[in-house]
């Protein structure tokens, strides 16, 4: 028996509303990305600030999976366009370095040699840090948090993703010079199936941590952003099919395992590493979709996550080191005046947050520009 063309009309619309029309180009800003972004920096902010008092907050570490989908999609469109493009690897590092050098290296040195000439006290694992200074110096703290551990203080822990991103672009590039679109889809999923192979192993002398933090068993989250990158070029009507199926498997296997763990701590849930990304990965399509929900158009269109977007990389470099160094201070200042209860340091907390905010304005425009518009000079033109 067949449908009724009401029930097949009906059907139609149905599969089209849960399938992303695609609408990309990779030659135009796009701000819908910008909100992703501003979405990332906004889940680890409240991670960071809220999370021993809001437990739900505890998801937001996923913060982090989002940025590195993002970068690797971001990342590999610029490669594959440029590829026919006279100063491929000149012009990628080169806005590379003026994009992410500049600030890191200034608050590296801030905390190493500014800060212990204040206090000596006020990053309690100094040593640490001093006596290895070379990795952070080099962008290669997350292997020695690998090898040896975290530091007792977290004040520059969180620097590890950083480091992931920037081994990523050593080699990354040259892949994408060298391959062809299909090899680089199978270079990224053999990528996303390492990663998850290396989670399940433990080895003598390394530290859990590095299911977490090593760049091999977290780069599968990159590779799923240079999937799309690539599919969104070469086969969008896969990625407009597999969306949708995609995201509900995937959100389904995280809340069984967090169900399982009855945990939101992400060393509980490296068994959804992957599926977070792809989660990441599906919400980053959808968001390039003319036909999106109004609920996700309403996340994507929004000029408060277009702002935390815009001041993402500031924002996630200055708050941990200005969160554990002002609000010790700050609460010391007002116990004399008052009782300090939990609302007092859930208002002190935001303040210091958004002061990590404004910092990361003024940063953007006095210290990263400059250096941005040395673009204009050293990149080789087309």
């Amino acid at each position: 028996m067949s449908l009724s063309p009401t029930l097949t009309h009906t059907a139609n619309i149905t599969s089209s509303r849960l399938k992303p029309n695609i609408s990309y180009n990779g030659s135009l800003h796009i701000k819908q990305l910008d909100a992703v972004r501003g979405w990332a920096i906004l889940l680890v902010l409240v991670f960071h600030f809220y999370r021993q008092y809001f437990s739900f907050f505890n998801i937001g570490w996923t913060g982090v999976d989002l940025f590195f989908v993002l970068s690797g999609f971001l990342i590999t469109g610029i490669l594959y366009d440029a590829k026919q493009q006279p100063g491929y690897f000149r012009n990628f590092y080169i806005k590379r370095v003026l994009r992410i050098f500049p600030i890191y290296f200034l608050v590296l040195s801030i905390l190493f040699y500014l800060v212990p000439l204040i206090s000596t006290t006020v990053i309690p694992d100094l040593p640490y840090y001093l006596n290895h200074q070379a990795w952070f110096w080099t962008y290669l703290q997350n292997w020695l948090y690998s090898v040896k551990g975290y530091p007792n203080d977290r004040i520059f822990m969180f620097t590890w993703s950083l480091c992931i991103e920037e081994q990523f672009y050593l080699f990354w590039p040259l892949i994408i010079y060298k391959a062809s679109a299909k090899n680089i889809v199978r270079i990224a999923v053999f990528f996303i199936i390492m990663a998850n192979v290396l989670r399940l192993l433990h080895f003598n002398g390394i530290d859990e941590n590095y299911i977490y933090v090593n760049t091999f068993s977290r780069i599968d989250a990159l590779c799923v952003g240079a999937l799309i990158a690539i599919l969104v070029r070469t086969n969008k009507a896969l990625l407009e099919k597999l969306a949708t199926p995609v995201l509900i498997v995937s959100l389904l296997i995280l809340l069984l395992n967090i169900g399982y763990q009855k945990s939101l701590y992400f060393m509980n849930l490296y068994y959804s590493f992957s599926f977070i990304a792809f989660i990441s990965g599906t919400l980053l399509i959808w968001s390039l979709a003319s036909n999106m929900p109004r609920a996700l158009k309403f996340m994507v269109n929004n000029k408060a996550l277009f702002f935390l977007g815009k001041y993402s990389y500031g924002i996630y470099l200055y708050h941990v080191p200005l969160y554990l160094l002002v609000t010790p201070w700050l609460i010391s200042q007002l116990q004399n005046y008052m009782i300090i209860n939990t609302p007092v340091i859930l208002v002190l907390r935001t303040v210091v947050m958004l002061f990590s905010i404004g910092v990361a304005v003024l940063s953007f425009k006095y210290i990263e520009t400059p250096f941005l518009n040395l673009k204009k000079k050293l990149v080789i033109k087309h």
